[in-house]
């Protein structure tokens, strides 16, 4: 058995810098932050890394080819996509306001009036002129919010300073985490005591490789989502003529929804029928419209759920989908949206170390 002391000194390398995140959370928030999206750059990254040191035969040569490349590609996106972005948000965070919520439930009730028999329809004109003060007063708390989340966008992420030094940090940080990934396993594993030596060993094998798949399959479903509810959305605006604003912004917040199991989908449509009804349009607001926007979003999943997913996510996280479903919302009361995305990881975490602890019962 190790004595205490023993187990400090072999392990002060990791318990020191511990004790002084929590102790200086508010000052080394930022830094792990930025930790955190230097290795999602890793986790995407490293597969590439791999194909190109099959042709350059160097692992370090390689990682500075791959980086370089994604220097390259974020250059050329700061020239096109991304003063369209800034431009769409200015424009969104301008637009709302308290008139955009009449301007919804007017729209909206254009369309009930096309569907809805007329008892029904008073129904709703009821409940709604009931409920009118507390839709105003979430109406306004959500405009605080979102407007205070764009305005404030990227001021924990870049807290050590400007976007542009911050991004540099990440780039650094990123290269280490390809450059010496293999040394920080092995300085961890070398800390652990030799009769679990194979055991620590298998488990953080069989972690890594689920987290790294999953957050992969996670991130490449989403790009995927994004891209086609944009591409989607632009080609019914030019078949119908009806306009929905801030396309690509939708098409992202699509994207980034979908990392959200079971809920995020529908999250993603919400925010095209809501501009879909607040925008002046050329052609008369009809159910149509709604219902062919609805269908895109559908098609999008049906591609995500047929094409893409099966390929990249499989069972990366060896769980059932009842289990998934039940973490989810357990996640989703304990944590909200965070709960939500990060459930899933950390049960793929503890199913492996159980099944090691299991495996050494048997032994």
């Amino acid at each position: 058995m190790i004595k205490p002391s023993l187990f400090i000194i072999r392990n002060i390398w990791w318990l020191v810098p511990i004790v002084v995140v929590f102790i200086f959370w508010e000052h080394t928030a930022p830094i792990l932050l930025m930790l955190v999206f230097a290795f999602l750059g890793r986790v995407i990254l490293h597969p590439v890394v791999r194909q190109v040191e099959k042709v350059t035969g160097n692992h370090n040569w390689s990682v500075m080819i791959v980086i370089s490349l994604l220097l390259v590609f974020l250059i050329i996106l700061s020239g096109s996509l991304f003063p369209i972005i800034g431009k769409q948000i200015a424009a969104l965070q301008s637009s709302l306001s308290m008139e955009t919520l009449a301007k919804f439930q007017t729209k909206l009730t254009l369309v009930l009036e096309s569907i809805l028999p007329s008892f029904l329809l008073n129904i709703y004109n009821d409940v709604m002129t009931h409920l009118d003060a507390a839709i105003s007063e979430i109406w306004a708390m959500g405009l605080s919010h979102i407007k205070s989340f764009i305005g404030g966008a990227g001021s924990l992420a870049f807290a050590l300073g400007s976007a542009f030094l911050s991004f540099l940090i990440i780039i650094v940080f990123m290269v280490i985490f390809l450059l010496d990934g293999k040394k920080f396993t092995f300085a961890f594993l070398h800390a652990v005591p030799g009769e679990h030596y194979g055991t620590a060993k298998r488990m953080l094998d069989k972690i890594s490789l689920q987290i790294q798949a999953y957050i992969r399959g996670q991130l490449i479903a989403a790009t995927s989502v994004g891209i086609t509810s944009i591409i989607g959305l632009y080609i019914l605006q030019w078949i119908t003529g009806i306009s929905i604003p801030y396309t690509i912004l939708i098409g992202i917040g699509a994207g980034l929804f979908n990392l959200i199991p079971f809920v995020g989908p529908i999250a993603g449509m919400i925010p095209a029928l809501i501009l879909y009804l607040v925008t002046d349009q050329t052609m008369p607001i009809h159910i149509i419209y709604v219902l062919l926007i609805i269908m895109v979003f559908a098609i999008v999943q049906l591609i995500d759920n047929l094409v893409v997913s099966p390929y990249i996510m499989g069972g990366s996280v060896g769980l059932h989908p009842i289990l998934v479903i039940i973490l989810v919302l357990l996640g989703a009361s304990v944590g909200g949206i965070l709960g939500m995305l990060f459930v899933i990881p950390i049960a793929a975490i503890l199913k492996v170390v159980l099944g090691e602890f299991v495996i050494n019962l048997k032994k």
